[in-house]
């Protein structure tokens, strides 16, 4: 029999039978568990391997135990996890939630490590709820039970840097292009502040000759943000934004744009690993200057804006879901407006089906940046600018078919 990892809190926890609201003690007549291991990040060859003695399947609705895994990143430019595990059938109403923070220098070997010791942990729990715990052989490796902001100094206040810099050069007989890019970015994230600032720097060549003709495609983008978002309660947030750009695409020699908003999520952020229904209300105002002559007639123009976008994001035994709808316009002409949806959709249908779409459309009605005159041949072809449309629409759609054995926890790598 395998050892099995815990903390100390579980086998004080043990020691209580783990007794829960349900009432429900030590059940005798289960012989075995099937467990439904939910995760993407999960190395799942590795978690059989090492626990050879659990019994996992591949249909979630004949589990006795949905462990659903979900992340966020955390300021440090880590990964928090999220492991709920979730009782079904006999365990019904028998839910343990755990947690597990990697470090943005942990390797994909550390992050299943300890994934694999917060699964043993949350399925030694179930185990300690029935006779099957007798069978089990268990090593108790004890730490001192404090917060890493007591155990460590951190000399950059939380703030955490990142610089990043690359080039490209491709070069045949009737064509040639390089480009370069640096990006760097300076972030910090606490309970009650969310301060992120990133700049960018692009520049993109391309050369084609075709009869002694050289035909030239240039493109450059420059821009920089930076966002302050301050935690009001558990529900309310509010936000200062700040921002540069230039890009040659967008017919936009630089405009600089500052904004507010507020944010209400109709549940507490700590529930926001797995459900989060925002809405959202920012305004403010912008000053540009065009590399051309706009279609209506304007070399530079300061703008006033608002937009409010609704956000729903569930993460359930069931499937996946987010959506997202944005309106907003210009205050000088209500008719420049754009309508933006957003979805993301995986379901499971059946035991042995599910389906995902994603998809976002939007409805254009403010492209005040188009340069006047008609594009080109070589503008079109090259992409050099952007051109007029009333609307923009990326799809994906797709489905999920599984059947066979589920009881199949054979490993075998030959080959």
């Amino acid at each position: 029999m395998k050892s099995i990892f815990i903390s100390a809190i579980i086998l004080i926890q043990m020691a209580f039978g783990q007794f829960n609201a349900c009432g429900q003690g030590r059940n005798e007549q289960v012989t075995s568990i099937n467990f439904f291991l939910d995760c993407d990040d999960c190395d799942f060859t590795f978690v059989r391997q090492e626990l050879t003695f659990v019994s996992f399947v591949r249909d979630p609705g004949l589990a006795d135990v949905h462990i659903l895994v979900t992340d966020s990143s955390t300021g440090s430019g880590g990964t928090k996890y999220f492991l709920n595990f979730i009782g079904l059938k006999d365990f019904s109403g028998i839910n343990y939630d755990y947690t597990m923070i990697t470090r943005q220098f942990d390797t994909d070997d550390d992050i299943r490590k300890n994934l694999l010791k917060m699964i043993k942990i949350g399925i030694l729990s179930y185990y300690s709820r029935t006779s099957l715990i007798d069978r089990m052989v268990i090593d108790i490796k004890d730490s001192e039970n404090k917060k890493a902001d007591e155990m460590v100094t951190d000399k950059w206040n939380k703030w955490v840097f990142r610089i990043e810099s690359g080039g490209e050069l491709q070069k045949e007989e009737s064509q040639n292009e390089f480009s370069v890019r640096f990006n760097t970015s300076a972030r910090k994230v606490t309970e009650e502040w969310k301060t992120r600032i990133e700049a960018a720097y692009e520049i993109n060549r391309e050369n084609y000759y075709d009869d002694g003709e050289k035909i030239i495609n240039k493109q450059d983008t420059r821009q920089f943000s930076a966002n302050f978002i301050k935690s009001l309660t558990e529900k309310w947030s509010a936000g200062f934004f700040g921002d540069y750009l230039s890009r040659t695409y967008l017919n936009t020699d630089y405009r600089f744009r500052v904004s507010s908003g507020i944010e209400y999520n109709f549940f507490p952020w700590k529930e926001s690993n797995r459900r989060v229904l925002v809405i959202r209300y920012i305004a403010g105002v912008s000053r540009t200057r065009y590399l051309e002559e706009t279609i209506y007639d304007k070399l530079e123009e300061t703008l006033f804006s608002e937009a409010l976008e609704l956000n729903l994001e569930l993460i359930q035994p069931w499937g996946e879901i987010s959506a997202g709808l944005e309106g907003q316009h210009y205050f000088h002409d209500f008719s420049k407006n754009r309508l933006t949806f957003e979805s993301d959709f995986s379901v499971r249908l059946t035991r042995n089906l599910s389906v995902f779409c994603e998809m976002q459309t939007e409805m254009v009605h403010d492209q005040l940046y188009l340069p006047k005159g008609d594009a080109s041949r070589e503008d079109i072809l090259l992409r050099r600018r952007k051109l007029a449309s009333t609307y923009e629409i990326r799809s994906q759609i797709g489905f999920r078919f599984t059947f066979g054995s589920i009881y199949n926890n054979v490993v075998n790598e030959r080959f």
